[in-house]
């Protein structure tokens, strides 16, 4: 049997990763009469394995549900992670929403695209990033819920000014980050949201803006999280929305960080209702 601290070092998963997986039935230790964790040798393989799966952009809400070891379940769980990595791609290319403009015009007119140089274009609609310049691609504000979260509520009742808005891969949040997030637990599931100087008038806030939307989002905090940690929530290729702002109060600048996939579906399923 391998205790917790060698188990980490042969695994690359920090002690409090391990004891989170535990608390979320992932990877559960056995415990010896002290209660101390003890865990066997096929348990690294399985270790590693998460961490593989969450390098394929798969969350750990996701590889939870893989436990069922069906193959219709890991084909769907495989399918939705390759249709977020595709969607990903898409909002932050700059070519394909133009090559699918063209793609439309040419098979509308039916036509070739030299023939579609040589015509008048119809303009591809831009949409201004919060801050930022133009962009052929969608932004994370462009999402309905979270536009009116911002601007309907949070501008108003917590006294926030929104700077910024964007969408970006985990990796490239966490690699840039010069301080240890607050982790909190959403969606009272293994949702995340991270952040820095998020006071409790945001947080009640945020859960009262999106109470419309998800009545039991909730926020958790959880304590005594490292960088270290952090970066192993979530996989490298896991796609998240990062809000910038600035407390009008008190001039503070702050930011929280929360899971793309929960929040987009959450919209789409709004504008269906």
């Amino acid at each position: 049997m391998i205790k917790i601290k060698d188990f980490a070092a042969k695994t690359n998963i920090s002690i409090r990763m391990l004891r989170y997986l535990e608390e979320v039935n992932l990877l559960v230790p056995m415990r010896d009469t002290n209660n101390y964790r003890l865990y066997n040798e096929s348990q690294i393989e399985q270790a590693l394995s998460i961490k593989k799966l969450q390098n394929l952009g798969i969350q750990l809400k996701e590889i939870e549900i893989l436990k069922e070891n069906s193959p219709k379940t890991h084909i769907q769980i495989l399918s939705t992670a390759l249709k977020r990595e595709q969607d990903i791609a898409e909002i932050k290319s700059e070519t394909i929403p133009e090559l699918k403009s063209i793609l439309d015009q040419i098979t509308e007119k039916n036509i070739t695209i030299y023939e579609y140089f040589k015509t008048k274009k119809e303009k591809i609609k831009f949409k201004k990033t919060i801050g930022g310049d133009p962009k052929f691609h969608r932004t994370a504000y462009s999402i309905p819920i979270l536009k009116n979260i911002y601007e309907d509520h949070l501008a108003i009742d917590v006294n926030i000014e929104l700077i910024q808005t964007d969408l970006l891969k985990f990796r490239e949040w966490i690699n840039e980050l010069d301080f240890i997030p607050t982790v909190y637990s959403i969606l009272n599931e293994s949702t995340f949201a991270v952040g820095d100087h998020i006071t409790k008038e945001f947080i009640d806030g945020y859960e009262k803006a999106w109470a419309k939307y998800l009545p039991k989002i909730g926020f958790s905090c959880l304590e005594d999280f490292i960088k270290e940690d952090v970066e192993q929530l979530f996989g490298p290729h896991d796609i998240v929305i990062r809000s910038i702002f600035k407390y009008k109060d008190t001039g503070i600048e702050s930011q929280i960080m929360i899971p793309y996939t929960p929040i987009y579906t959450m919209s789409e399923l709004s504008l269906k209702n």
